[in-house]
C-alpha cells in the first residue's frame, strides 16, 4: 500500500482544501443521476451521452424524419448537430465531452477515499489521519505529528484536516488550461464570446476590438452591475417558473376533482336506467377517463418544461454565487453566458405557455328531457387564462409595435386563376394554411414560407378555423358544407365533410362544435351535422371568431355607412351587443382574437387592420396601406405573430406575416 498522502494538486500554490460544492452541475437533467459520459451542448447544458441520444431520437422522430435540429431539454435552445447527415442515434456523440464535469466527478470521488496516518501504516496500523504536511506530502495522526513530525520538522506548513469534508487541493483560476495550447486561460473575447489563452487570442482574435483579461472582464461586469442585474432577472425567472408549477399542480387537482364529480354524477344517473344503462355508462366513463388522461398529460408536460428550466436557473444562480466567492473568473463568465441563455429560454417558454395555457374543466351535461334514456355527454371546456407573474416578463400585446417579418408567395403553378384568400390559419409551429377561393384549394405553407401541399376541394372555401394543432375546418360557399382537413408538416388530407349542401361563410370552433354564418344567421353545427340557429341578423354577417377565455363570439358586418355596426358580439347565452361602429374601420371582413382577448379586424374599404379590446373601448389602427394592407380579407393571430391576406391587384398572390414586439 502506498503511503497515505492526499491526491495533491501540483498547481495549487496555497494548499487550500477544495470544497467541491458544485454537485448540482454533475447531475443529468433527464435521468437525475450523476453524469455518465457527459456531453456539452452549445447552450452549456450537459447531459449523459446515452440520455441525450435517447432524447434526440424521441424528439426528432416525433416531429419529422427530415429534421436537422432539436431543442435542448433544459432551456429549449434550438441545437444543430455537427453532421446533420449522420444517423440521429449518433448525433449525441458529435458534441464535445464535458471535461470539467468529468474532472469534478473524479475529484469528488477521490475526496471520499479514507485517509490514514503514514507512520502508523508502516507499523501495520490503520489510524485516521488528522494533519497533512505539505512539505513532506504525508499524513499524520495527532500522536505521530507530535512524536515524529514536530521533533524534526519545525518550520513545515502543516494543515489541520479534522472536520474537512473534502480533502483535495483547490485549483486556482490560473491553473485552468486551454485544451488546444495547454496554456493558462486568462483572456476573454467579447466579440466571439469565447475564453482562451494568449496564443488563442494572438491566432484567432488578433483583429477583435473587445479582448480583455478574464479578471478585467469580470471587473467590467461587476462595475456595470450586469452580474447583479442578471442575477435579479434569473431569480425572477425562477420565481415565475415556480408560480407556474404551483398553478399546474393546482389545476391537476381541480380536473381530478372534476373527474370524480362527473363519475359520481354518472353513478347517480345509473340508478334510473336498466339494461341499456350499463353499455352507455361504459361509453361515457371511457370518455371521461380519456379526457382526464389527455389533459393531465398536457399539464404534466408543461410542468416538466417549467421544472427543468427552474432547476437550471437555480443551479446557475447557486454556481454563480460560488464562482464569485472563490474569484473564479472563467466560471463566472461561463455561468453568466449560461444564465443569459436560460433567461431568454424563460421568456420564450412563457410566450409558448401564453399561447397554449388554458383552464380546463370536465363537465357532465344531461338533457333533462331524455335523462332516463341516455347518459348525456362529457364536455371538456378550455378557457384562455393569464399566467402568474407573466406581466413582468412579457409585454402586453396591446402595447406592442408591429413589424413585417415575411412576405409569402402562395401562387402555385397549377393555379388557373389569381389567388383569392378569404380564410387563413396560423399554426403555433409556424405553418400556415390558406384557403384559395378562386382556385378552390387549401394550401399548406411551411415555416420557411414554401407551399408544400395543395388540397383540391369540391367548392369554394371562405373562412378557415383551427380545430386543434393538427386539424383545420373550412366553410364552403358553393356547393357548400364544412370540410375538415388533417394537417401534418407536409401534407393536407380531407378527413370529413359535414352538411355538404348548405352554404357557409364564416366559421370558428368552440366547445366541440362549429359556429358558422350563413349570410344573415349564425348557427352551431355538431360533427354529426345537427344544426341549431343561435341568432338572426338584419344585415349581412361574414366572418367569425371567438374569445377562448369566455367563449364570446365576434362577428364582422360588411357595412360602410356612417353609424352602422362593423363588429358585434354574441354571448354564450346568445345575447347580441354592438361593439364597434364605422369609423377608423369600415366594411370589416376577417376577424380573430388573440390569447389576451384583443380583437383584430380587417377593414376592407378602409385598407387597414385594427386591434381593439373585447368591449370596443380601446381601438388602435395597427396596420395601414403604408404597410401593404390593401383590401384585406383574412387574418389569423398566433401568439405575437399574425398573418394577413389581401385581394388587391398585385397583392392577392401573396400573404404578409407580421410580429408584435
Amino acid at each position: 500500500m502506498a503511503e497515505g498522502g492526499p491526491h495533491a494538486d501540483p498547481h495549487s500554490e496555497d494548499g487550500t482544501l477544495r470544497n467541491i460544492s458544485d454537485s448540482q452541475l454533475l447531475e443529468c437533467p433527464i435521468c437525475l443521476e450523476q453524469l455518465r459520459q457527459p456531453k456539452s451542448l452549445p447552450c452549456r447544458h450537459s447531459l449523459c451521452e446515452e440520455c441525450l441520444s435517447s432524447y434526440i431520437v424521441s424528439e426528432v422522430l416525433g416531429t419529422s424524419d427530415t429534421a436537422t435540429s432539436f431543442i435542448c431539454p433544459v432551456c429549449r435552445t434550438l441545437t444543430h448537430p455537427v453532421d446533420k447527415t449522420e444517423d440521429k442515434e449518433k448525433w449525441a456523440r458529435q458534441f464535445p465531452t464535458d471535461t470539467v464535469a468529468i474532472e469534478m466527478i473524479q475529484l469528488r470521488n477521490r475526496a471520499t477515499e479514507p485517509r490514514y496516518c503514514a507512520p502508523c501504516q508502516r507499523k501495520g496500523k490503520m489510524t485516521s489521519a488528522q494533519f497533512w504536511c505539505k512539505m513532506n506530502q504525508s499524513l499524520f495522526c495527532e500522536s505521530c505529528k507530535v512524536n515524529h513530525h514536530d521533533v524534526v520538522h519545525v518550520s513545515c506548513d502543516i494543515v489541520d484536516i479534522r472536520g474537512s469534508g473534502n480533502f483535495l487541493l483547490r485549483r486556482e483560476t490560473s491553473d485552468k488550461r486551454c485544451d488546444k495550447h495547454k496554456d493558462e486561460i486568462a483572456y476573454y473575447c467579447e466579440d466571439h464570446k469565447s475564453l482562451g489563452c494568449s496564443k488563442c487570442i494572438i491566432i484567432g482574435h488578433r483583429e477583435c476590438d473587445n479582448v480583455s483579461t478574464t479578471e478585467g472582464y469580470c471587473e467590467k461586469l461587476n462595475s456595470s452591475s450586469q452580474l447583479e442585474e442578471r442575477k435579479t432577472f434569473l431569480q425572477k425567472g425562477a420565481d415565475d417558473m415556480e408560480s407556474m408549477i404551483k398553478d399546474f399542480y393546482l389545476r391537476q387537482q381541480n380536473i381530478a376533482d372534476d373527474k370524480d364529480a362527473v363519475l359520481k354524477s354518472i353513478d347517480d344517473l345509473q340508478e334510473r336506467m336498466e339494461k341499456r344503462i350499463r353499455e352507455m355508462k361504459k361509453e361515457i366513463t371511457d370518455d371521461v377517463i380519456t379526457a382526464y388522461k389527455q389533459e393531465r398529460e398536457n399539464l404534466k408536460v408543461s410542468t416538466q418544461k417549467c421544472e427543468r428550466l427552474k432547476v437550471a436557473i437555480q443551479n446557475t444562480l447557486e454556481s454563480s454565487a460560488t464562482a464569485l466567492q472563490r474569484n473564479d473568473h472563467m466560471d463566472t463568465i461561463r455561468l453568466y453566458q449560461k444564465g443569459q441563455t436560460e433567461l431568454e429560454a424563460c421568456k420564450d417558454l412563457v410566450k409558448e405557455m401564453q399561447m397554449s395555457i388554458s383552464t380546463v374543466s370536465i363537465k357532465h351535461e344531461i338533457d333533462l328531457d331524455v335523462a332516463g334514456l341516455n347518459f348525456g355527454k362529457v364536455v371538456v371546456r378550455k378557457q384562455r387564462r393569464d399566467l402568474p407573474g407573466v406581466p413582468t416578463v412579457v409585454k402586453p400585446l396591446f402595447k406592442c409595435e408591429v413589424k413585417e417579418i415575411r412576405k409569402v408567395n402562395i401562387k402555385c403553378p397549377s393555379d388557373q386563376s389569381a389567388c383569392n384568400s378569404r380564410g387563413v390559419v396560423y399554426f403555433p409551429d409556424g405553418g400556415i394554411v390558406v384557403g384559395d377561393n378562386n382556385n378552390q384549394k387549401i394550401k399548406l405553407i411551411n415555416d420557411e414560407g414554401d407551399v408544400v401541399d395543395e388540397l383540391n376541394l369540391d367548392g369554394r372555401p371562405w373562412d378557415l378555423c383551427m380545430v386543434d394543432n393538427t386539424t383545420v375546418a373550412a366553410a364552403i360557399e358553393s356547393p357548400g358544407g364544412i370540410h375538415v382537413v388533417t394537417v401534418t408538416p407536409s401534407k393536407l388530407t380531407l378527413s370529413s365533410v359535414i352538411n355538404k349542401n348548405k352554404q357557409y361563410y364564416g366559421i370558428t370552433y368552440r366547445d366541440g362544435e362549429f359556429i358558422v354564418s350563413t349570410g344573415s344567421e349564425v348557427c352551431s353545427v355538431k360533427k354529426d351535422g345537427t344544426t341549431k340557429a343561435l341568432y338572426r341578423y338584419t344585415g349581412e354577417v361574414l366572418m367569425l371568431s371567438h374569445d377562448s377565455k369566455d367563449g364570446q363570439l365576434f362577428v364582422s358586418h360588411f357595412n360602410s355607412r356612417t353609424d352602422s355596426t362593423v363588429i358585434g358580439k354574441l354571448s354564450t347565452d346568445n345575447k347580441y351587443t354592438d361593439v364597434l361602429k364605422v369609423g377608423v374601420v369600415k366594411s370589416t371582413y376577417g376577424v380573430d382574437v388573440d390569447m389576451e382577448g384583443n380583437v383584430y379586424v380587417c377593414g376592407f374599404f378602409s385598407n387597414n387592420v385594427v386591434q381593439m379590446s373585447g368591449d370596443g373601448t380601446n381601438v388602435r389602427e395597427l396596420l395601414t396601406a403604408e404597410d401593404g394592407i390593401i383590401r384585406p380579407l383574412a387574418i389569423s393571430v398566433c401568439g405575437d405573430k399574425l398573418v394577413v391576406t389581401n385581394c388587391a391587384s398585385g397583392l392577392r398572390n401573396s400573404i404578409k406575416v407580421f410580429q408584435l414586439f
